[in-house]
């Protein structure tokens, strides 16, 4: 309580847009929408997009069941997810998310571009669809969307979620606008590698740009990020 009065105390006032370009609102305005320019251009929605083709190959030819596999694999992940949160930290899920994400679009390439049985080759691209959405579920989606309130200010909360779900539904709308294009340009496998690529750099992103949040009430955060804060950054 007595961090919550000392944050209102001293930021008892509307926030304007232009404060997401003073420190430390700038560095968080940043981290929020690189997350979500990362999260989309990493193909979560390309891969659900192009799912329903991808189980089809195997045989599972109804539209809802494929859906309930994905649907199924993305639960259990969030479950997890929700498991794990408080005990590994929102960093490390993130990290682990994106690298277990890189892994599997590398897989389904590998299933792609390399000479397979058929049987063994679309067996691994359903393993990897299913995989990449898991670890999505793990860290991707669920921390996004935590962690940027965690890091922004009581007084600027609103506008950091604000420009940062702008970034997102833009980068939505450009991969879904874009995504089969794409596909048709270069093939299946050049995309998806290039969403491997993206969720590699999206863990080094994390790995050095992400502060810990675990554990810290949001007044502690807030206070640790201030220039005229004691704290030390974590």
């Amino acid at each position: 309580m007595e961090e919550m009065k000392s944050v209102v105390a001293n930021d008892d006032s509307q926030a304007s847009w232009s404060e997401l370009l003073a420190e430390p609102h700038n560095r968080v305005a940043l981290i929020g929408g690189s997350l979500f320019f990362l999260q989309q251009f990493a193909g979560i929605n390309g891969v659900l997009y192009f799912s329903s083709l991808t189980f089809r190959d195997v045989g599972i030819t109804s539209g809802i069941l494929a859906s309930l596999y994905v649907g199924i694999t993305n639960f259990g992940g969030a479950l997890v997810a929700s498991n794990l949160m408080d005990k590994q930290g929102r960093k490390n899920l993130l990290i682990g998310s994106y690298l277990g994400m890189a892994f599997a679009m590398f897989l389904i390439v590998f299933s792609i571009s390399f000479p397979l049985d058929e049987g063994v080759g679309h067996t691994l691209s359903v393993t990897g669809t299913l995989l990449y959405i898991f670890t999505f579920a793990l860290g991707a989606g669920p921390v996004t969307g935590i962690i940027i309130p965690e890091l922004s200010s009581a007084r600027t909360r609103s506008k950091v979620m604000g420009f940062s779900f702008t970034v997102h539904w833009i980068c939505n709308f450009v991969v879904g606008l874009y995504f089969l294009e794409l596909v048709k340009l270069f093939g299946v496998g050049a995309v998806y590698a290039g969403f491997g690529g993206v969720s590699l750099l999206s863990a080094l992103f994390a790995y050095n740009f992400i502060v810990e949040t675990k554990g810290r009430s949001l007044e502690e955060i807030e206070m640790s990020l201030s220039p005229a804060a004691p704290g030390e950054r974590k």
